[in-house]
């Protein structure tokens, strides 16, 4: 079932305000800060190589337009899992290295069971079992993926570090169904061993390569590699990077330098910007309790306890229905905390880059200290 707000009417007449071409840019806009290195056959392939085709599809349709048009599902298509909000690492980029101890912690397996089981009943698509932190630190991250997917989750995915990802684990997550994987690799050898710290490039290189050897050794699809950096800090160095992948991973793809808790100065805030994830997404800490989104690391905007609520009730509650409201209304920026420390709703830029001796344009958020710039600092 599919809620239309009568408030719609208020988004289209927000947007009739806006000039045409701006207003179809938005429109068309998924997101912004993210990008891939894979032609347009190579996307498609990739496509495809996920399965579902006709689920994922509908899925795609649900999580990327019905925003669009403020259709509320009856429950969210995608649920973003904290199965650990601690981390073995101390990147200078992210939030969790800076976080208070007390918030950082480990999900436990009958919290995770309850939520996979109001997933299944409520025909929830994909998972992904990371969020602040390293999710593979939980040592019941193997029966968390075979649990997901016995019950039925077409997709189950996670982002990691790959710190601790040991040849043992890599079996263990290929045999337990594991759909993707996104592995941050940020930058070439000494870059990434500067920024990722005390992790070695060669060392991260080997663990991954062990993972596809043994995927493609005992005739798996998945799971399907990706490869992710922060733009900065492979610019100039591009197909550098691209190569080294080659053979290893299903996708190489970038991120946009953005911003989080701890570093919001010169910020250019977008104050027609309408969040998509309020209609799409939702995401659970280690603990249980539902925040606005991914990017409210600090938990300045609580939406529920999914220890006293279903999380049914929480995606119809109050809250969920004023923060749909305030981005409908254009007001958000005034009333929810959490999104003055967010890149997503930045202002961004078109900058060129060189890629395979041909010119790509990419999206950059203006205002934004890029890593790059950071790293004589961190030599220091």
């Amino acid at each position: 079932m599919i809620i239309i707000k009568n408030s719609l009417f208020i988004s289209i007449m927000q947007m009739a305000k806006q000039p045409f071409l701006e207003k179809l840019r938005r429109f068309f806009e998924m997101e912004s800060g993210y990008g891939t290195f894979a032609t347009p056959w190579g996307s498609f392939m990739y496509f495809i190589k996920q399965g579902h085709i006709m689920a994922h599809f509908i899925d795609r349709i649900k999580f990327r337009w019905f925003p669009k048009f403020a259709f509320i599902s009856n429950f969210p298509s995608h649920l973003d899992v904290e199965t650990s909000s601690a981390c073995q690492m101390k990147c200078p980029m992210c939030y969790t290295t800076y976080m208070d101890a007390e918030k950082k912690g480990i999900m436990d397996f009958n919290l995770y069971k309850k939520i996979i089981n109001e997933a299944i009943k409520y025909n929830v698509y994909s998972i992904k079992l990371s969020w602040r932190g390293e999710p593979m630190l939980n040592k019941n991250i193997v029966k968390m993926i075979s649990y997901a997917k016995q019950s039925g989750i077409c997709e189950v995915a996670m982002l990691s570090n790959a710190e601790r990802l040991t040849p043992e684990l890599a079996k263990a997550i290929t045999d337990a169904g594991l759909d993707w994987i996104s592995l941050s690799v940020d930058g070439n050898a000494n870059t990434y061993n500067i920024i990722r710290a005390p992790a070695i490039f060669e060392e991260t290189l080997e663990k991954i390569r062990v993972l596809r050897e043994y995927r493609d050794k005992v005739g798996k699809k998945k799971p399907l590699i990706r490869i992710q950096s922060i733009l900065s800090a492979i610019q100039n160095s591009f197909d550098e990077f691209i190569s080294i992948w080659d053979g290893i991973a299903d996708r190489v793809n970038f991120i946009s330098d953005q911003a989080r808790d701890f570093d919001v100065k010169g910020m250019y805030h977008d104050q027609n910007y309408v969040c998509p994830t309020p209609w799409q997404r939702m995401s659970i800490n280690h603990n249980g309790v539902v925040h606005q989104c991914i990017s409210d690391y600090n938990g300045y905007m609580i939406m529920g306890d999914m220890k006293k609520q279903s999380l049914y009730e929480i995606w119809h509650g109050e809250k969920f229905r004023k923060l749909r409201e305030r981005f409908r209304k254009h007001t958000y920026l005034e009333h929810c905390e959490a999104c003055l420390y967010c890149t997503d709703n930045v202002t961004n830029e078109k900058e060129e880059i060189c890629v395979n001796g041909k010119k790509m344009k990419v999206n950059v958020y203006k205002g934004i200290t890029k890593v790059k710039d950071k790293i004589g600092y961190l030599q220091k």
